[in-house]
């Protein structure tokens, strides 16, 4: 049976491929006829080798093929395999304000934001960061997805910057009192911490005498002060001045030294127990003072309360010191303990003027007459 013919117009690819190339043959064309030379003897003619090049042009071509086909295919896997894969995962980023905080996904680190990671289709515990601003993130990741998460976090703390310092002080021989700043420390040896960077004054007492220095603490150090024995010397004289609104008296040792009234009191350089006394309004507190040698230390007394009563007949404006307090009666006004001038006023009557004493002791009371004549 013959093979049936193909329709009109179709063409075999394979063999058209093939003959597309055209043929390689080259064709041997016949040797001329030699004549043999009168007078030699005559030689018959070499045959012509004839080679036939058609069978190993058309394996050639068939290699070729089949090499460039096996090549197309194996890229196009290549391709649908890197399209697959990428298609199977899907994308999660990571940012923070500030950035550089570490990021762990499952529990384990995968580096520091800025973050972009590949993940298969799942759901994931992601941390990020650490300590109090420390996040954490439930995602859930799909095939081609691309997740943004954006996180504010606080900055981080700054290291705190020290602003105090130490003092050890040493004396020859030990057990001397030490003052700082004009506070009492201790004996020595002695170190005196929590002191603000900066110049301190110090005092060293003994039997030996009184040592004063300067000393200049630095932050974030303790500074070491060697105080050697000293010959006893005269202290510098000082001056003392205790301002208050009432007259006081100011004893040491139950000794007057002074009073209020006088501007400035000379007295040793050191330290002085001072007592500060009013007996006729029943006022007495203590003061320990630092008289500095060559200068003046001041020292302001803030009396307490106390009230007063104020009456009239038949009544009168009153003023206390100057001020306008208003039109008797008048019951509890509050003033600083002493003595105050009060003046009374009666359009018919006049004015009068008299001296209150407030005390601790008791509510001081002030009444007149306006009728009768002043004593």
């Amino acid at each position: 049976m013959t093979a049936p013919r193909p329709a009109l117009g179709f063409v075999d690819p394979l063999q058209d491929s093939l003959e597309a190339f055209g043929s390689e043959t080259v064709a041997l064309q016949p040797s001329p006829t030699v004549e043999p030379v009168p007078g030699t003897a005559s030689s018959a003619p070499e045959p012509s080798v004839r080679r036939d090049w058609g069978p190993a042009v058309a394996a050639l071509k068939w290699v070729g093929v089949v090499v460039l086909s096996g090549t197309t295919a194996a890229l196009a896997v290549w391709e649908y395999q890197r399209r697959s894969a990428f298609q199977a995962t899907g994308s999660v980023t990571i940012q923070t304000t500030p950035p550089g905080r570490e990021v762990q996904i499952d529990g384990r680190p995968f580096g520091l934001t800025p973050l972009t990671v590949s993940l298969a289709p799942a759901s994931y515990a992601i941390q990020v960061g650490s300590g109090a601003e420390r996040r954490d993130l439930a995602v859930n990741v799909s095939a081609g997805s691309s997740i943004l998460q954006h996180l504010e976090l606080p900055k981080a703390p700054a290291t705190p910057v020290a602003t105090e310092g130490a003092l050890l002080v040493q004396t020859e021989p030990s057990r001397q009192t030490i003052t700082v700043d004009g506070v009492e420390r201790g004996q020595s040896p002695l170190t005196v911490g929590n002191l603000t960077a900066g110049d301190h004054s110090v005092v060293v007492r003994g039997t030996g005498g009184t040592v004063r220095r300067t000393v200049a603490v630095k932050a974030g150090e303790t500074v070491s002060l060697v105080v050697s024995p000293t010959a006893p010397v005269a202290p510098a004289p000082g001056w003392l001045s205790v301002q208050s609104a009432t007259r006081l008296e100011l004893r040491e040792h139950g000794r007057l030294i002074g009073t209020t009234e006088t501007e400035q009191l000379m007295l040793p350089a050191g330290a002085h127990d001072i007592e500060i006394v009013n007996e006729s309004i029943g006022y007495r507190s203590s003061r320990q003072v630092e008289v500095v040698p060559g200068k003046t230390t001041t020292v302001a007394v803030e009396l307490p309360f106390g009230s007063i009563s104020i009456n009239a007949q038949p009544w009168a404006e009153v003023w206390i010191a100057g001020e306008l307090i208003g039109e008797t009666p008048i019951a509890n006004i509050s003033r600083r303990i002493g003595t105050y001038e009060v003046m009374f006023r009666h359009p018919q009557l006049g004015e009068r003027r008299e001296n209150v004493v407030v005390t601790l002791r008791q509510p001081a009371r002030l009444g007149v007459d306006m009728r009768g004549k002043q004593q």
